[in-house]
């Protein structure tokens, strides 16, 4: 029987025949000789229950899918949300009614002939609804989401301080990463676009480790510190920060497989992605686009 990685985009606790694993987004735990695991996610709802894997019969599915290396196999968990409406807004925009839902984990915009929905990975109990020209907000603790009424875009933004000035949105958020990023931007909300007026980085202390290289690349991907992270890159690369801000499209999260190896989650894309270091200088990227 070929190795089973198993991986997870959410905490959980996993048991075997005779032993149990605490699993999370940053661990991986190898499978050999078992017949079937269950599953138990750390966050309990009627959707998201206890189920189990029958390891010699694996097939994707909503819970977990299941992708093919030549030396193991990957499978990954996903999570089912439970939805569950609690509370609705209504806001004008030139007579037309834009309706603002919030429920357990998600939030929705419906405008004329729209409808725009996302799962929220965070509480969503205390909120408030405003506008600001012709873009419908959305506020909770640290959290800010923005409708356009103009074409029924979502942004979502994310800080510690959210302040509005009249059309302008300036955000400061630390970042959980190995540099203890700080990272503030600002954003013009006049007319019918959101446009970036200024994107800063500090820093605190930095992790200069060599194996580390590619996972503190992808997290100044993740945070569109593009600076940051072509300087973690050999100068044979050639790879300039345009280049970079197309990298992998919208990082949102990744996994790690080993310091080299990293499943990387961009929108609905996943990518399995290696690189290859000499020196703390990352040489090579190779990308694999999971089916």
């Amino acid at each position: 029987m070929k190795k089973i990685i198993l991986k997870s985009t959410y905490p959980c606790l996993i048991k075997g025949e005779e032993c149990s694993f605490e699993l999370d987004e940053n661990d991986k735990l190898e499978i050999m000789d078992e017949d079937k695991i269950f599953v138990y996610p750390a966050v309990y709802s009627r959707r998201n229950i206890p189920f189990y894997i029958n390891l010699r019969n694996l097939a994707s599915c909503a819970r977990y899918s299941v992708h093919e290396f030549d030396n193991f196999t990957l499978l990954m968990l996903s999570n089912e949300a439970e939805l569950v409406t609690t509370q609705k807004e209504h806001l004008f925009f030139n007579n037309e009614k834009c309706v603002i839902s919030v429920s357990l984990n998600e939030i929705k915009f419906e405008f004329k002939n729209y409808c725009v929905t996302y799962t929220c990975p965070h509480e969503t109990t205390n909120f408030k609804v405003f506008k600001v020209g012709n873009f419908a907000c959305l506020e909770f603790s640290s959290q800010l989401y923005v409708f356009n009424t103009a074409d029924c875009h979502l942004s979502h933004f994310e800080g510690e301080d959210i302040e509005f000035e009249k059309e302008t949105l300036s955000l400061s958020k630390r970042l959980d990463d190995c540099e203890n990023r700080i990272k503030k931007s600002t954003y013009s909300l006049a007319g019918n676009k959101i446009k970036v007026e200024s994107l800063k980085f500090e820093y605190g202390k930095e992790m200069a480790i060599e194996e580390l290289t590619p996972y503190r690349f992808l997290e100044a991907i993740r945070a569109k510190d593009y600076h940051f992270a072509k300087n973690l890159l050999d100068a044979s690369l050639n790879i300039n920060e345009e280049n970079l801000s197309k990298f992998l499209e919208n990082v949102i999260n990744f996994l790690p497989l080993s310091t080299n190896d990293y499943i990387v989650i961009s929108g609905d894309n996943k990518n399995f992605v290696r690189f290859e270091t000499k020196r703390g200088k990352i040489v090579d990227i190779s990308v694999d686009k999971l089916g």
